[in-house]
């Protein structure tokens, strides 16, 4: 456990300073410092599965239905002084990501941060577990009233905090900030990638590209080069570069630079009055079919990108039909960007048949984008790849 714990903190510490948006970072810093920003994502990372640290979740059965292994666990918590583990029966009513939050706010962390932890599965609680410890005291600590069996329990989870208080860069649970609701949603969003990453044994469907491998249960964290698992798998994972969006130039035409024909009025009204705004929110563009719209909202993608310091784009569509259509004319654009700015660029089309889409299956993976993919008619290397790691349920 101990191992994905500390997976995850050197995960999250990474995807913050060379993954997320520099003004995702920027919203976050203004109510943090950079350095107590560094010190709770860290936190965070890796305390996000405290709530494993609890009886209903150590003693349930493996989900394989692997009896022997569950024994074998069992053998080893008896072993580190955990008793009468034969005859526990307990509540489902304690998830881990529940329990971590529960747990932390026993602890005096702020109720902003465990709620965080509360939801890195993906939906936060719809209140706080006041009542988790008080009602459900067996499912963290074995029994209820039992003193001798609670205590190693209670031990373990305050040695694991306090042990990632100091790995964090804190001293006293004291120290930890609140957050507001904007800085907990990035926030969240970035806990919830960093356990997928960190809990990924292999890039893809491809075993033989390992991420974080797991270790035998007799194998303990201190077993383990931390930091070299951590770089390995960083570098089988990142295959693509980040997109680093670069002002529109409005003195001459974009749209003949990028696909070839003059803008309208329309197009260069709108383009002009992104490129005169200090700070852009929304933009809402109703205009008739076959005005280009399309490419209007490409060029403002490139510059809304530069001016809020954002380094992606969502295109969503309401059928997969108009979906596979739009997604050729956006690999189209990304594909010039990419090459105008010499970047391997990531795409993903989004929808369940994703991968009965000719052009779609036929853009290189992540897995051999660095060996130089190349298209067999312009013998090119391929601009725009797809990281395969993002497929499925992430």
């Amino acid at each position: 456990m101990i191992t994905h714990l500390v997976d995850a903190q050197n995960v999250i510490n990474w995807l913050m300073n060379h993954w997320l948006a520099e003004g995702q970072r920027q919203l976050l810093c203004q109510s943090l410092s950079a350095e107590d920003l560094q010190k709770l994502v860290k936190f965070l990372g890796f305390m996000h599965d405290l709530g494993k640290a609890t009886a209903a979740f150590q003693l349930k059965p493996a989900y394989n239905g692997d009896q022997e292994l569950d024994h074998e666990l069992r053998d080893q918590l008896t072993f580190n002084g955990f008793q009468g583990l034969d005859d526990v029966a307990l509540a489902r009513k304690s998830p881990h990501a529940l329990a971590g939050e529960a747990i932390l706010e026993s602890f005096g962390v702020p109720v902003a941060i465990g709620a965080i932890i509360g939801g890195h599965h993906g939906r936060p609680a719809d209140r706080r577990p006041r009542k988790q410890l008080r009602t459900y005291t067996a499912n963290y600590w074995q029994s209820d009233q039992n003193a001798a069996l609670q205590a190693p329990w209670q031990q373990v989870q305050l040695e694991l905090f306090h042990y990632g208080l100091s790995l964090s860069g804190y001293q006293h649970v004291a120290e930890i900030p609140s957050v507001g609701q904007p800085q907990a949603v990035i926030l969240e969003g970035l806990l919830i990638m960093t356990d997928w990453l960190a809990s990924s044994e292999f890039l893809d469907d491809d075993t033989q590209m390992p991420l974080f491998p797991l270790i035998g249960v007799a194998d303990t964290w201190q077993d383990v080069d931390m930091t070299a698992r951590f770089q390995q798998a960083i570098l089988a994972w990142r295959r693509e570069d980040k997109w680093a969006p670069q002002a529109v130039k409005t003195s001459s035409d974009p749209y003949q630079a990028r696909w070839g024909f003059q803008q309208n009025s329309v197009q260069k009204v709108m383009t002009e009055a992104i490129s005169q705004t200090l700070d852009p929110g929304m933009m809402i563009v109703e205009a008739p079919m076959g005005l280009g719209k399309t490419e209007l909202a490409l060029v403002a993608t490139e510059e809304l990108a530069y001016k809020t310091q954002r380094d992606g784009l969502f295109m969503g569509l309401p059928t997969q039909a108009t979906t596979n259509a739009m997604f050729a004319r956006v690999n189209t654009w990304l594909a010039q960007l990419a090459d105008r700015q010499g970047e391997k660029l990531q795409i993903k089309l989004l929808h369940g048949k994703a991968e009965f889409n000719e052009l779609y299956r036929h853009l290189p993976r992540a897995t051999n984008v660095n060996q130089g993919h190349s298209n067999a008619e312009t013998e090119q290397v391929e601009s725009v790849m797809v990281n395969g790691w993002f497929s499925g349920k992430k």
